[in-house]
């Protein structure tokens, strides 16, 4: 059995300092230390901290300021990125010409289509298999929806409500152009193209109401997909609890996904509960019904040795560079709705600079 070397860039929260039980890893370090494919052999981080926290945990020694550094001593096989997205684009650039076979990269993969373009280009042209954490694509929970709505479950899917609040840690968190879209809904919006496939167009609304921060703190948006499902999302960062959910709306029942508990309903006749005088009319309630089992596992540890076997057998990973430029999309078409007067956009969208960027010289943040 091959052993790949790994090495990390980024050893802040979902890098590292999550962790907490392994083998039952949250981190990226924790995937790549539990899978018995993988070999953590190196680390890199701008901050001396939180760098020193990782080799005392990990017990590794080669330990970089500099993942360049790291990259050109290293001989690394697997690189798993946990920054800012801003700094994407230049360390998956410095791992593909270091020769790495395979890249495990935080979500969202960029900060503008233009750069989530190229990430995904220089990867394909190399021939680095590029995975891209939406978590949710190896959550056997997520997976067990999308294979009821498959199967007819609960009818065709007509609709989905996707609800994201209070979970960007402010006010810790500083990013300047991380507002809650990119850092938190790009998990929903990736499970709405999951479970409804490819966006038509968007209609949406981007607002700071309370922060300081240069970007959004409340977003709502409308999603039309090319089947003709739809989509709501609410998104904000004012609440002072965190709460992130998805609920899919079929004809014939509805199944919700949420923390704290997921559940399902199937539509039941029950005209003998109602007082209707015509008989013609058909009435059917919502009847609850136990949510299947679904097994205990690690999505982040299951994503990096589904990233092994796909630099050994080739395939795609369930959530691929493609699906991470499509969820960042997603996000850049809320701001350009937003700027264009809250009108509906199609995609893909043309301009693949930063809406964002766009939205602000417009004099909005």
């Amino acid at each position: 059995m091959t052993t790949y070397r790994a090495g990390l860039v980024g050893c802040g929260r979902i890098g590292t300092l999550w962790e907490t039980d392994p083998p039952t890893p949250l981190t990226h370090a924790g995937a790549l230390a539990v899978c018995p494919r993988t070999l953590l052999v190196a680390g890199s981080s701008r901050g001396f901290d939180h760098l020193q926290h990782f080799g005392h945990q990990w017990k590794i020694d080669a330990l970089y300021l500099d993942y360049r550094e790291m990259l050109d001593k290293e001989n690394l096989d697997i690189v798993s990125i946990a920054t800012h997205p801003g700094l994407h684009p230049p360390i998956v650039e410095a791992a593909v010409a270091a020769g790495v076979k395979g890249i495990f990269c935080e979500k969202p993969l960029a900060l503008s289509l233009e750069d989530g373009d190229a990430i995904v280009r220089a990867c394909r042209d190399a021939n680095v298999v590029l995975s891209v954490n939406h978590s949710r694509r190896w959550n056997p929970v997520f997976l067990e929806a999308k294979r009821m709505i498959e199967e007819g479950v609960i009818g065709d899917l007509i609709s989905m409500f996707g609800v994201c609040q209070g979970v960007k840690p402010f006010p810790a968190w500083t990013a300047d152009e991380e507002g809650p879209l990119l850092h938190d809904a790009v998990h929903a919006f990736d499970l709405f193209r999951l479970y409804a496939g490819e966006v038509d167009w968007v209609v949406g609304t981007a607002h700071r109401r309370k922060h300081p921060f240069r970007v959004e703190d409340i977003s709502d948006a409308i999603f039309t997909f090319k089947n003709g499902v739809s989509a709501v999302a609410m998104v904000n960062e004012l609440t002072k609890y965190a709460r992130f959910g998805v609920e899919l709306q079929g004809t014939d029942g509805v199944i919700r996904l949420e923390y704290g508990g997921n559940q399902w309903w199937l539509a039941v006749e029950r005209t003998n509960r109602l007082n209707e005088p015509d008989p013609r009319i058909e009435w059917y309630m919502l009847e609850p019904r136990p949510f299947p089992e679904t097994p205990q596992v690690s999505p982040i540890g299951t994503a990096i040795e589904e990233l092994v076997d796909c630099i050994e057998n080739g395939g795609e990973p369930s959530s691929n560079g493609e699906d991470g430029v499509a969820s960042l999309e997603m996000v850049m078409a809320i701001y350009e709705s937003q700027r264009q007067g809250n009108c509906p956009v199609s995609l893909p969208l043309r301009d693949r600079s930063s809406q964002l960027i766009m939205l602000r010289e417009a004099g909005y943040f």
